[in-house]
């Protein structure tokens, strides 16, 4: 079981980020085992917060990630409060029957703005305002069916003097690439840590890059190194 102390993105502003104790950090069922699943979020910190849960099925679109409501998942609170010292155990039901194709979903955990959030001043002018803290946790649900495997492949393209990575999924269970990155002519472009659906293509631009060959380095979810070189058309 993976435990992840991280430090959680802010919504405005670009005030310390607040820690937070999750583990584990993904939604993982096995449905021929159970339709149930759960993680635990703790607070380390000094301020009581207030947080909503809102569950929205994953898919990819026009080669980017997109997020629509669904009735296929329940969660569990869908409010709660998290003070000093104190966890939460949030809790998802899945309600559909699973096939053979791995199903997602994301658990978005955004806080609620209550008192005592912190706050940070931002001059415009001769006004000034306060833009609250906002934490919110993007949490993957993945139902995976046994027998399931991602089979993976990489293509680059030009469209006009845009060029696009295309991370190609042809199987039917996502992969999660850490720190991606295309090394040409001595730069790096770090591409971050994404995970692509299965039966699903991701584009990825790559700003800057006009000529190749395009070495791609990544690591994989059991931390192994891999790298491999692409042509540009």
């Amino acid at each position: 079981m993976k435990r992840l102390t991280l430090a959680a993105l802010v919504l405005l502003g670009t005030a310390t980020a607040q820690n937070f104790s999750l583990s584990p950090t993904a939604f993982n069922l096995d449905p021929a085992r159970t339709n149930t699943s759960q993680v635990r979020l703790q607070n380390p910190g000094k301020v009581t917060l207030k947080f909503q849960v809102e569950v929205r099925k994953w898919t990819t679109e026009n080669g980017q990630h997109a997020y629509s409501s669904t009735r296929d998942v329940v969660v569990n609170p869908a409010t709660f409060t998290l003070g000093p010292g104190e966890s939460q155990v949030i809790r998802l039901g899945l309600l559909k029957k699973a096939g053979a194709d791995e199903l997602t979903y994301r658990v978005f955990v955004k806080q609620v703005p209550a008192e005592g959030t912190a706050t940070q001043q931002v001059s415009s002018g001769a006004a000034n305002m306060n833009l609250a803290q906002l934490v919110q946790l993007s949490l993957p649900v993945y139902v995976t069916p046994a027998n399931s495997a991602p089979k993976i492949s990489f293509r680059a393209r030009k469209d006009g003097s845009t060029l696009t990575l295309d991370v190609i999924n042809s199987g039917n269970q996502h992969q999660t690439f850490r720190a991606l990155s295309v090394v040409t002519g001595g730069q790096e472009i770090k591409l971050g840590s994404t995970a692509v659906l299965g039966r699903t293509t991701l584009s990825l631009p790559l700003k800057g890059v006009v000529s190749g060959p395009l070495e791609l380095r990544y690591t994989d979810t059991n931390d192994k190194e891999w790298s491999e070189t692409l042509s540009i058309p």
